[in-house]
C-alpha cells in the first residue's frame, strides 16, 4: 500500500505522520487491499477561528472512498477523518458481501 501525507500550511510531526501510517495499515488489514491512500491536512485562519481540513482518500478494490473533516485542532480532524474512513471502509466491504451473495 503507498501512502501519501501532506500538509498544508501545517507541518506534521513525525508522531502523527506514524500514527497515520499504523492506522492505514490496520484499515488495510482489515478491509484491504487499499492499493493507494492520500491523506491531506489543510490549516486555516477565518477572522479570529482556527482550522484543521483533512481530507482522506483511498484506492481500494475497484472503487474509491473520500472523506473531509474540520475540526480546530489539527489531531482531532485527523482522528475524525480516519474513524469516518473506517466506518465508510466497512460499509463498503459489507455492501460487496451482500453483492456477491445475491
Amino acid at each position: 500500500m503507498e501512502i501519501k501525507l501532506e500538509g498544508r500550511q501545517v507541518e506534521l510531526g513525525e508522531e502523527l505522520c506514524e500514527r497515520i501510517r499504523n492506522r492505514m495499515t490496520s484499515l488495510d488489514q482489515r478491509f484491504g487491499p487499499i492499493t493507494h491512500a492520500r491523506l491531506s491536512v489543510e490549516r486555516s485562519v477565518r477572522k479570529i477561528e482556527q482550522r484543521a481540513k483533512v481530507t482522506a482518500v483511498v484506492h481500494i478494490s475497484g472503487t474509491t472512498v473520500t472523506v473531509t473533516k474540520e475540526n480546530p485542532t489539527v489531531v482531532a480532524a485527523v482522528n475524525e477523518a480516519l474513524e469516518t474512513l473506517s466506518l465508510e471502509l466497512a460499509e463498503h466491504v459489507e455492501k460487496t458481501k451482500k453483492s456477491h451473495r445475491d
